[in-house]
């Protein structure tokens, strides 16, 4: 669907390129989790996809028509308006008409749990609620790519899980979706793929089960040091451990080797502060390959 060949941007001024050197295909149905720490250069090639920015250096094609949908970090609706008059002004503005408009209108008010608040002035209400608006308008553009640039931020527990449903059946639709977020559990669920950038440059691209493996381990972290006896019970069963910024990562190990481990946690005075079994998460990995910083 899209393909960009080595994109480059320098904002005025800048000793150094927002992005440098980009290239990145994205197919129909797939979502692409896009990390990266602030000033990594995520909301640039987001502003570059979305024509929000004039492309400096190397492409952008589209296979196809160039529809898009745009979920962006700061608030995009008319305060003054109620919530029900701003979803039927940008349904005029993405010429939505008859059963389609209706049809479109009712599924974001409901994926974004809005059905109590459709005459309250958008000016009054909370951030989260305003957050679920905002995600609301850009779900309502009929588009065969989708991008979210921390579209959840300050949005509560139960309405994230509603919003990342919306996600998942855009991609089950066939659609396209660019999703960058700090919440990287959201990423983990919703993404098939993981892009890295770090400086403006492409890190990582990798499939996310390629990126997570298959491989089961044990994560343990403690509020303090760890038990003593530890290293020498995983030196009696050979098995080879990673560090984390609290603990250690068991990255496989058999079933008898679990219950050994278990065994000694259990007779510590102190529990562990976390006891994982499975797969790593992508917060563990994202750590673990940025250096331990955020």
């Amino acid at each position: 669907m899209l393909e960009l060949h080595n994109l480059t941007f320098r904002y005025a001024g800048s000793p150094a390129p927002a992005l440098q050197g980009i290239d990145l295909q994205l197919k129909a149905g797939e979502c692409l989790g896009l990390l990266g720490s602030n000033g990594a250069g995520k909301t640039t090639l987001l502003s570059l996809i979305s024509g929000v920015m004039p492309v400096q250096q190397g492409e952008i094609i589209w296979h196809g028509e160039r529809r898009l949908g745009l979920v962006p970090q700061q608030l995009a609706f008319y305060a003054g308006l109620k919530v029900r008059e701003n979803l039927e002004l940008f349904a005029d503005l993405y010429r939505l008409r008859g059963a389609e408009r209706r049809e479109r209108l009712q599924q974001c008010i409901t994926c974004t749990a809005l059905e109590d608040k459709l005459d309250c002035r958008s000016e009054r209400l909370s951030g989260g609620e305003q957050r679920r608006l905002n995600f609301a308008i850009g779900l309502l553009q009929p588009a065969q790519l989708y991008l979210f640039d921390e579209a959840t931020v300050g949005v509560d527990a139960q309405s994230r899980h509603l919003l990342l449903d919306a996600v998942e059946h855009l991609t089950a639709a066939g659609k396209a979706v660019i999703y960058t977020s700090h919440y990287l559990d959201e990423v983990e669920r919703v993404a098939q793929r993981i892009l890295l950038l770090h400086e403006g440059k492409v890190r990582l691209d990798l499939d996310k089960r390629h990126l997570l493996g298959d491989d089961y381990g044990l994560s343990l972290e403690w509020s303090g040091a760890p038990p003593a006896g530890l290293d020498a019970l995983l030196a009696r069963l050979q098995l080879t451990t990673e560090t984390l910024p609290g603990g250690i990562r068991i990255p496989a190990l058999s079933g008898q080797h679990l219950l050994e481990i278990s065994q000694f946690v259990v007779a510590q005075p102190e529990l562990p502060s976390l006891l994982r079994f499975g797969r790593p998460s992508l917060e563990q990995l994202y750590l673990r390959l940025n250096g331990g910083r955020l």
